[in-house]
C-alpha cells in the first residue's frame, strides 16, 4: 500500500479541487477513484443550490427542452436518460486528483 493526498471540489466560482485527505491505496487509480467519490459527494452536498442541479432537476429540464416524450418513452429509458444526463452535470462541475505522498506538505499542491 502507498499513501496519496486526495484533491477534490467543484470548478467554476467554488474554487476547484482542494485538499482533503491522505489515504493508503493499492495504486494511483485506486486514490483516483477516491477522490472521485469525495467530488461526487461534494457536488451532491450543493445540489438544489447556486444552479447545482440534482436528479430531479435534470429530469424537469429534459422535459421541459423536448428531449423526454413521457407518452412514447418507457419508465425505463426515461429513467436511463435523465441518469446519463444527471452524470454529465456531475461531470461537468467535479474536479479530482491524486498525488502519491513523498514527504511533502499536502497544501503545497
Amino acid at each position: 500500500m502507498e499513501r496519496f493526498h486526495l484533491y477534490a471540489g467543484l470548478g467554476g466560482g467554488f474554487g476547484g479541487a482542494h485538499y482533503c485527505q491522505t489515504v493508503e491505496a493499492e495504486n494511483i487509480d485506486e486514490a483516483y477513484q477516491a477522490a472521485y467519490e469525495l467530488a461526487v459527494e461534494e457536488y451532491q452536498s450543493y445540489e438544489g443550490c447556486h444552479g447545482i442541479m440534482n436528479w430531479g432537476d435534470c429530469y424537469e429540464d429534459a422535459v421541459e427542452s423536448g428531449f423526454i416524450d413521457e407518452e412514447s418513452m418507457t419508465e425505463a429509458g426515461i429513467h436511463e436518460y435523465v441518469d446519463d444526463l444527471y452524470q454529465e452535470e456531475i461531470e461537468s462541475w467535479i474536479e479530482y486528483y491524486a498525488v502519491k505522498d513523498e514527504g511533502q506538505d499536502p497544501e503545497d499542491y
